[in-house]
């Protein structure tokens, strides 16, 4: 029935009759319990010839003017009363601020572009949230509060990252009840040898944003994020 989980009581009940045929297993023990001969010591050499040549990537710096974009993780029920996690902007739509993976794109932005964005997170859970495309910088959180309705507010002290969140990252946990404030920029791959064909949905080059926990990646916390 709408609004209610699907229907749990009706279980498959299994049978088991005598066998019909010879058992097929051999005869003696199935397991062979005798250990395995140890492996040779690990020769360091060679790992102390391993050099790197990569640079460290610089910190990015928003400039002045740099758009903020305000962002929305909810929760709410589906056609079937199950519980569903959903990405949004701050702005209503219906009840709430959550949007289908399948609804018009509101994440387009300029190729070359920096922006800030602002994950308000009003969910009851931590969600691992995934860009592509892009790495992204922890600059803040901080708690906030709803107010009018549909008004997100930060409140309180931000604090900045954890120590193992320096640098560059391409998943950052958003808590419950803070805003989370990432900093990056939306280069398209260079030089590659072959063309990209532009989305036949947006027209532009089409990436995604989501939640990393698989049940709520696939029901449906992602949104498509557009480059032009």
């Amino acid at each position: 029935m709408a609004g209610t989980g699907p229907d749990t009581r009706q279980i498959l009940r299994i049978k088991v009759g005598p066998a019909v045929t010879p058992d097929p297993q051999p005869p003696g023990p199935i397991l062979n319990l005798t250990p395995p001969p140890p492996f040779a010591p690990l020769d360091p050499a060679p790992l102390a010839q391993i050099t790197t040549t990569v640079a460290p990537i610089p910190p990015l710096v928003a400039p002045a003017g740099t758009r903020v974009r305000d962002l929305t993780l909810n929760e709410t029920f589906d056609a079937y009363g199950r519980l569903i996690q959903m990405l949004g902007t701050t702005t209503p739509v219906g009840a709430g601020f959550g949007r289908a993976y399948t609804d018009p794109a509101t994440e387009v932005v300029a190729k070359g572009s920096m922006e800030v964005w602002r994950i308000f997170n009003t969910t009851a859970d931590t969600h691992p949230i995934h860009f592509h495309l892009v790495n992204v910088q922890v600059l803040s959180r901080q708690p906030f509060k709803l107010t009018s309705g549909s008004v997100f507010t930060p409140t309180g002290v931000a604090v900045g990252p954890q120590p193992n969140e320096l640098g560059w990252k391409e998943t950052v946990q958003m808590h419950t009840g803070q805003v989370t404030t990432v900093l990056m920029k939306f280069d398209l791959p260079a030089g590659l040898p072959f063309t990209v064909p532009a989305s036949p949905r947006t027209g532009g080059n089409e990436y995604v944003w989501h939640c990393h926990i698989l049940e709520h990646e696939e029901h449906d916390m992602m949104r498509p994020l557009v480059v032009f």
